[in-house]
Formats: structure tokens, C-alpha cells, sequence
């Protein structure tokens, strides 16, 4: 498998890889420094380019951030197949997670796994779209 578990060294690559994904909203390596870390968070990167925070608190996950820079190669697939994986060995039962209403390939890849909606958070991101809030129950 092309995915490794990333540390500290990765944020300014994860930075780079975000501002592929989301030239919009690009985050900085002072971003992903500091959400490496804090406890319970979790990097995923994909050689093929494609990253995948997680922050676990006691039995429950949230994604973060997942981003691909090469479209439809199943990289946003592996990451979270990786991601639900490494949740379920730490004992977590429910995870969360945010979504662009507008991004159908996400919402896609989120429902083949079998998150549901749960929610709307209106305003949610720069632009002023709307966050759909999903989430999912996985047994460990």
C-alpha cells in the first residue's frame, strides 16, 4: 500500500498537497504543525498524492481534512479505508465528519461507506457554503 502514517516532518507537504486539493481554502505547514500536535491526531498520506487527517478522542473520530490531488484514482478511498481501519483498532465506535454540500464526489465516497447525514452548518466554509455533518457507527 502507498499510505503511510505521517508525523511532524510531513506538514509542509501536507501543506502543499491541501493547496492542490483546496486552492481555495489552502491551509498553511503552520496549520498542519499545529494539528500534529495535538493528541489523538492522526496523518495519512498517499504517495499517489492524497492526505487524510483524524482526530480520535476516547470512541469517537472525526475527519478532518481528506484531499486528493489526482482525482478518481481511489486515493480518497485507500485513505479512508486506512483511516476507518486505524479507528477501529483504537476502539473507536462512532466517527464524524464535515462535508461541502456541494462536493458530490465526496458525498459519494461518504455514503459508500455508509455515512449518513446528520446535519447542515450553515456558512461553514470561506465561500460561504454550507457543511453537511455525516457520521458513522462501525463496529470494532
Amino acid at each position: 500500500m502507498s499510505m503511510v502514517l505521517a508525523g511532524p516532518a510531513y506538514a509542509a507537504a501536507l501543506a502543499e498537497m491541501h493547496l492542490a486539493a483546496f486552492p481555495d481554502d489552502p491551509w498553511s505547514e503552520a496549520d498542519f504543525a499545529a494539528l500534529l500536535a495535538q493528541t489523538g491526531m492522526a496523518a495519512f498520506v498517499d504517495a499517489r498524492g492524497g492526505f487524510l487527517l483524524l482526530r480520535v478522542v476516547a470512541d469517537e473520530a472525526e475527519v478532518i481534512t481528506l484531499g486528493a490531488v489526482a482525482r478518481r484514482q481511489g486515493i480518497g478511498r485507500a485513505l479512508l479505508q486506512g483511516a476507518l481501519e486505524y479507528a477501529r483498532a483504537r476502539g473507536v465506535v462512532r466517527i464524524f465528519l464535515e462535508v461541502a454540500e456541494g462536493n458530490a464526489a465526496a458525498l459519494g465516497l461518504y455514503a459508500a461507506f455508509g455515512f449518513v447525514s446528520m446535519g447542515r452548518r450553515r456558512g461553514y466554509y470561506p465561500d460561504g457554503g454550507d457543511a453537511l455533518t455525516m457520521g458513522l457507527a462501525i463496529s470494532v
